[in-house]
């Protein structure tokens, strides 16, 4: 839609304010505000057609054309053009000059604000318009300001003492005011000068000349700064400054001071291409007052669509040295990075296959982890799998990977892995069988230990696996607690054999054992990776059953349990690993209960009866109130790995004060690992939150202390920082 002159100067505020805004990430209240302008005329929904297109009809109680240059129109003048709308007492027109001038209030709307003005005046010869004391409203928000005086003169607006806000006009938390503001409704730009924001009345950010969109598109200048305190790097603050500069490709340079380590750099390019997209970032810091050296991080992240079957992608990442994350991360994921991994490749993909060609490579990220023990290179690698349905009972498909695999200190080698399989699935009304046979040959070619050549040895491995696919599914109707619900009963078999082969002479490339959950009852092989493959006799007899709500088909409750039955122990392993037990695996029991949209309770169990012992153990919940109360809390525990407790939650105190927090635990090493306290204060417009934290960010598990302190205003972003606990999953539903 188009808008006239005089809505685009008022728009300009809130374009101004809002140029340079973050995502908001709070649910506002509506403000109320007795000093809220009310509507002059009911609003009109659907497409309307342009104004200019439309007449314009004036109405008014009376009108004197005695007077040969002028009309006067007095008492209830309504001047309307479709949806644009203006009302006043009385209106002088001077036909000779095409000048006309108001006396009484004016009020004005469209189809997206509202306003008054002690008079208005304008020169149609020289496109001049004029208003005074100048008060305005937008329809679909609390967003409301005033202005001293606005000229429009052509294409450009001259804004005088203006001011915008979303808080009620009687109580302004947070303000933006500036003592002129000029915009350009050709250019789309918009210039702000004396500018400052105010909250409770005192300036927090001023800037003495500030330039800014008014339309959409995205325009250079500086972002939400941030700020924080923390006992490893001290006082830190970050400026961002975008730089569009062009349509499809932006920069954002952020300068980031840490009193303990000195200035850092950080900056980040992004473009947009025919067909592709990526961005590079770089940070860089001369001389850490604590390491002694220079720092940087340098990535690469990129995509391009070849055609509708083909791509490209790159993400390519290095580090100066192994304690970049440990000293420098903003997340517990950060600081605990132990690799950092970049990678390459082109990716094809059709109905019926798949296929990849791609380099990998690692580098050390922590100083935990031992020299020489990052993964293999990968230059390159070459795998296809695709698999097509003859008929409906038969599927014949194929795995394949070809790896070239290369290291600074332990043996290079190649590997060709191919395995072909056939599957016939069967299936009735609530039955289903898919029996699947696959031949599984590996070939290696290895260096010997003076570094000859890649055929001086060759080992070779090829075996049969087969497994059978089996389950049923039963339902019935079940009435409790006042619900009716739909319950299914899920039995399933899998049997898998493969027979023993003798490993223990081909080198580990890039397999390690998968975690056992639930979805390892049904493998074909418990190694991830091709240098290992399982050998099995073995029988999965499971059990699930769910609850689903009879209106809705929403899940609501599920309980499975499931073990395997060795009739043949498993052999293989990897260096180093335990053997498995002879006669089974650990029982596996899953449960998930959400009766209700404010609760949900999830536990998982796994018992080996063979040591009488439980492997594994989760339970997790949430549970939050109509008032504003969340809770969720967690409990894991592993076997020789880890036993660890959380708990977050936000608690709110009265109608403008809440608490939120989160504690991580260690019970396995009687340690913090996470504690956080937060407090919040908000109104309708304005949102103030303090953080204390307590984490283990160091490699050598010293506790860091962080400050953190977020003002966020409805309708402009948030400044400050906040921690990425409330951003992730610590907090649910926050």
């Amino acid at each position: 839609m188009r808008y006239s002159r005089l809505t685009i100067a008022c728009l300009s505020l809130l374009f101004a304010t809002r140029s340079q805004a973050q995502s908001e990430v709070t649910v506002w209240e509506s403000c109320q505000n007795p000093e809220f302008l009310p509507l002059f005329k009911p609003l009109v929904s659907g497409p309307q057609p342009e104004p200019s297109t439309l007449p314009t009809d004036i109405t008014s109680n009376a009108f004197d054309i005695h007077q040969r240059d002028e009309s006067v129109f007095e008492g209830d003048v309504e001047m309307q053009r479709g949806q644009e709308w203006l009302a006043t007492e009385k209106l002088h027109y001077n036909h000779l000059h095409e000048t006309y001038r108001t006396e009484g209030l004016v009020r004005f709307q469209n189809p997206t604000l509202r306003m008054t003005a002690q008079d208005a005046q304008g020169d149609k010869k020289k496109d001049i318009i004029e208003l005074k004391t100048l008060q305005y409203q937008f329809h679909e928000s609390n967003a409301n300001g005033t202005a001293e005086k606005v000229e429009v003169h052509g294409q450009e607006s001259r804004l005088s003492l203006a001011n915008f806000s979303t808080c009620p006009s009687n109580s302004k938390d947070w303000n933006f005011a500036a003592d002129e503001i000029t915009i350009n409704s050709e250019t789309h730009k918009g210039v702000a000068r004396n500018a400052r924001l105010e909250v409770g009345g005192v300036p927090v950010f001023w800037m003495p000349y500030m330039q800014f969109p008014t339309d959409s598109q995205r325009s250079s200048g500086i972002l939400s700064p941030t700020i924080g305190q923390d006992s490893l790097n001290g006082l830190e603050i970050a400026l961002p400054v975008y730089l569009n500069l062009a349509p499809n490709y932006d920069a954002t340079l952020t300068p980031r001071y840490l009193s303990q380590r000195g200035f850092m750099l950080e900056s980040e390019f992004r473009y947009l291409l025919d067909g592709s997209n990526g961005e590079l970032s770089a940070t860089y810091m001369a001389d850490d007052d604590i390491r002694g050296s220079d720092r940087y991080l340098l990535s690469w992240s990129h995509f391009t669509g070849m055609n509708r079957s083909w791509y490209f992608q790159s993400d390519l990442n290095h580090s100066s040295d192994v304690f970049y994350f440990s000293d420098f991360g903003n997340s517990i994921a950060e600081t605990s990075t132990s690799l950092l991994k970049s990678e390459l490749g082109f990716y094809g993909r059709g109905k019926y296959w798949n296929l990849e060609l791609s380099a990998a490579n690692w580098e050390i990220a922590n100083p935990l982890q031992a020299p020489g023990s990052e993964p293999y290179r990968r230059l390159p690698r070459v795998a296809v799998s695709g698999s097509k349905p003859f008929l409906p009972w038969l599927e014949i498909g194929l795995n394949a990977e070809a790896v070239a695999f290369t290291h600074d200190q332990l043996e290079d080698g190649n590997r060709l892995d191919v395995a072909p399989y056939v599957k016939m699935p069967v299936k009735g009304a609530f039955w289903y069988a898919t029996p699947s046979i696959t031949w599984r040959q590996t070939e290696y070619w290895l260096a010997d230990e003076s570094g000859g050549s890649l055929d001086s040895t060759r080992i070779s491995r090829g075996l049969s696996i087969f497994s059978i696919d089996a389950g049923a599914s039963f339902e019935r109707a079940v009435a409790f607690s006042d619900q009716t619900f739909i319950q299914t009963l899920e039995p399933r078999l899998f049997y898998l054999n493969a027979p023993y082969r003798d490993q223990n002479e081909i080198p580990v490339f890039d397999t390690q054992a998968l975690t056992f959950m639930w979805p390892s009852l049904f493998r074909e092989n418990r190694y991830g990776g091709a240098d290992r493959q399982s050998d099995a006799n073995q029988l999965t007899a499971a059990l699930t059953t769910r609850f689903l709500n009879a209106e809705n088909g929403k899940e609501r409750m599920n309980f499975s349990l499931g073990r395997i039955t060795y009739f043949d122990a498993p052999e293989v392993t990897l260096p180093g690993e335990a053997p498995l037990p002879t006669d089974g695996s650990a029982w596996v029991a899953e449960a998930n209960v959400r009766l209700s949209d404010q609760w949900q309770i999830g536990v998982t169990q796994h018992w080996d009866p063979g040591t009488r012992k439980t492997d594994l153990s989760s339970i997790r919940g949430y549970w939050s109130t109509p008032k504003g109360m969340k809770i969720n809390a967690g409990y894991r525990y592993r076997t020789d790995f880890t036993e660890q407790t959380d708990v977050g939650f936000v608690l709110p105190i009265n109608s403008t004060w809440q608490a939120m927090g989160r504690w991580t635990y260690s019970l396995r090493d009687d340690q913090n690992l996470d504690s956080l306290l937060g407090f919040e204060w908000r109104s309708c417009c304005l949102a103030f939150r303090v953080y204390g934290r307590k984490y283990i960010r160091s490699s050598d598990d010293r506790e860091n202390l962080g400050i953190y302190i977020e003002l966020e205003l409805n309708g402009i972003g948030h400044i400050g920082n906040r921690p990425e606990l409330f951003e992730e999953n610590g907090i649910l539903a926050y």
